[in-house]
């Protein structure tokens, strides 16, 4: 590292320390309101359990790659790190199969559409997976299944939310306390075909890689917004904005910014939110605004990988994009399932790099689960945004619009395994939540003199 790479991650790392100030007051605050619940809970485990193989390993191992005889780059963990993806695994299980009794048999919840349709989207490609002679269930596609189930039966609204902030919390707090203990660790170096950020680094923190946190990052920031109260958000969300920019990844730092700028435009507010003026509302040219940019990012997200053939330079992604086109229009139908596109990997057709996913969010359901999935993917989206009416539009808007940029050159949501954000496809489909008005209004009392400082 460089002086002033060194000087950049230390000021990161006091930054971040300086952050736990207001996480306590907002942390304080969520529990005079009553804002954290087993949902909460649920949602913190989910993010914090699914990422603990990988962050285990890049703090026990550091940044140092692994070189086969050859002088390659060895992909993929150590047994170890394996063995505690399996465990870990098991717990989600158990943790989502607890939940699912609780709330059933205790709380009697309803069940909430959002991740129902999610649900059968999962299943839809499990079904073109067994058509097309992959596996019809693995453990981490069981676990998603389980994730799904449990999000179906859980309280929607702001203590899922405070769970998906509590998370993104957890984690670049661990990456600011190794920017202390051990620099070098956080950053990946620079190379010609993965340059410096703007700020001269690569930060990854405690992730494998830079391009996980920045994308976990970005799309947690609607998350600190609505689920927090009170100012102690403002410089939260400001913080994890530097952070994004810090990853060096373009794509997360204008995911980060318009995240930021659509939630000072539309000051969403949940509907267990009181509205200190409730005649006034959002003006028809917000919703114009907001509306217009959620469409222009997805039909971009939607053209870009179905332009002509070579018809721009967007380097591996292109020859990726192009070879599922040629494949998809053998399968148009129900595509090839949420494990096509790995298998390719070990089979020798396509290198690691890309295996994860095909780097953009509507190709990749479209190769998955065909026009069935991609139609059920719209459909989700949909209900979203349009379930809670003109009421539930702003904080929908806000939490999709990551989503959708992000989905331009990466693949946000899975639908076929549990992975890195799988939370933050949980408390997404939490959203909109019904009213509460009546059970926060006791608590507002207690609070009365300070409610001005809430909105």
């Amino acid at each position: 590292m460089t002086q002033q790479q060194s000087t950049t991650v230390l000021i990161i790392g006091i930054l971040t320390l300086l952050s736990l100030i207001p996480w306590a007051i907002a942390l304080r605050r969520a529990r005079v309101f009553g804002d954290w619940d087993l949902t909460s809970t649920m949602v913190l485990l989910i993010g914090v359990l699914a990422n603990l193989p990988a962050t285990a390993y890049t703090i026990v191992t550091g940044r140092v790659e692994q070189l086969d005889p050859l002088g390659d780059t060895v992909v993929g963990f150590p047994d170890w790190v394996n063995r505690l993806g399996v465990i870990v695994n098991g717990l989600i299980l158990l943790v989502c199969v607890l939940f699912i009794g609780g709330r059933l048999l205790v709380a009697r919840a309803r069940i909430n559409v959002a991740p129902f349709i999610t649900t059968v989207i999962v299943l839809a490609l499990a079904a073109s997976d067994a058509l097309h002679g992959q596996p019809l269930w693995t453990p981490r596609q069981l676990t998603l299944l389980a994730v799904l189930l449990a999000a179906s039966v859980a309280r929607p609204g702001r203590s899922a939310l405070l769970g998906g902030a509590a998370v993104v919390m957890v984690y670049s707090v661990l990456g600011g306390i190794e920017s202390f203990v051990e620099p070098a660790t956080v950053v990946r170096p620079c190379r010609s075909d993965n340059p410096c950020g703007e700020l001269g680094i690569l930060y990854a923190g405690v992730f494998p890689n830079e391009n996980i946190f920045s994308l976990l990052v970005a799309a947690s920031i609607p998350f600190v917004w609505l689920g927090l109260r009170g100012w102690a958000r403002v410089p939260l969300v400001f913080y994890l904005v530097l952070v994004a920019v810090a990853t060096g990844s373009f794509l997360a730092s204008v995911t980060a910014v318009a995240a930021v700028a659509l939630l000072g435009l539309l000051r969403p507010r949940l509907a267990d939110q009181r509205d200190p003026t409730p005649n006034t509302g959002v003006a028809p040219g917000r919703f114009l605004l907001a509306g217009t940019v959620l469409a222009g990012v997805t039909a971009v997200g939607l053209a870009l990988p179905l332009r002509p053939t070579h018809s721009s330079d967007l380097g591996l992604r292109t020859a990726i994009w192009d070879l599922a086109k040629d494949e998809w229009t053998r399968s148009p139908l129900l595509g090839y399932g949420g494990k096509a596109w790995s298998a390719k990997y070990n089979s020798g057709e396509i290198p690691a790099a890309v295996s994860p996913s095909l780097h953009n969010q509507w190709i990749d359901m479209l190769y998955a689960g065909g026009v069935v999935g991609l139609l059920l993917f719209a459909v989700l989206l949909a209900y979203l945004l349009f379930r809670g009416g003109a009421r539930g539009f702003p904080a929908a808007a806000c939490v999709l619009l990551p989503v959708l940029f992000a989905s331009l050159l990466e693949r946000p949501w899975s639908f076929a395994i549990s992975n890195s954000m799988t939370f933050a496809l949980v408390a997404a489909t939490l959203l909109p939540v019904a009213a509460r008005a009546q059970a926060e209004t006791s608590v507002q009392h207690h609070w009365k003199p300070r409610m001005m400082s809430d909105v």
